[in-house]
């Protein structure tokens, strides 16, 4: 018996890639590569001094694990990292208890990269 929620999944993970992606330059000290992402969002909040919440949105980008090969080798990304898009340099960000990234799936097939724009 298939299973269909994959299969479905699956077929969704391949229109994203064909319909919603941009090629964007993934950057590990002076090995690069070229991807294709979808750009997402987090909303990332943490508490303040005085206790009240201070929040902001990273840009994420969506890449599908199999693509993201630097210098030959598939990597997992990591804080140091850098991603350019549209002229801009986003730098990997590490969330408190999730890390740089996280699966955007199920069944661990892309990669949802926490950034931020800049230094």
């Amino acid at each position: 018996m298939s299973d269909l929620l994959r299969e479905g999944l699956e077929f969704l993970e391949e229109q994203r890639k064909l319909y919603m992606t941009e090629s964007v330059t993934y950057r590990r000290g002076t090995a690069t590569a070229e991807v294709l992402a979808t750009l997402g969002k987090t909303r990332y909040e943490v508490d303040d001094e005085a206790g009240m919440k201070v929040g902001t949105h990273l840009v994420d980008f969506l890449i599908t694990a199999t693509d993201l090969v630097l210098a030959g080798t598939a990597v997992i990304p990591k804080l140091g990292d850098e991603i350019d898009y549209d002229g801009k340099t986003y730098s990997v960000l590490h969330i408190p208890g999730e890390g740089c990234w996280r699966w955007s799936d199920p069944h661990g097939n892309t990669y949802r990269i926490h950034t931020r724009y800049g230094s």
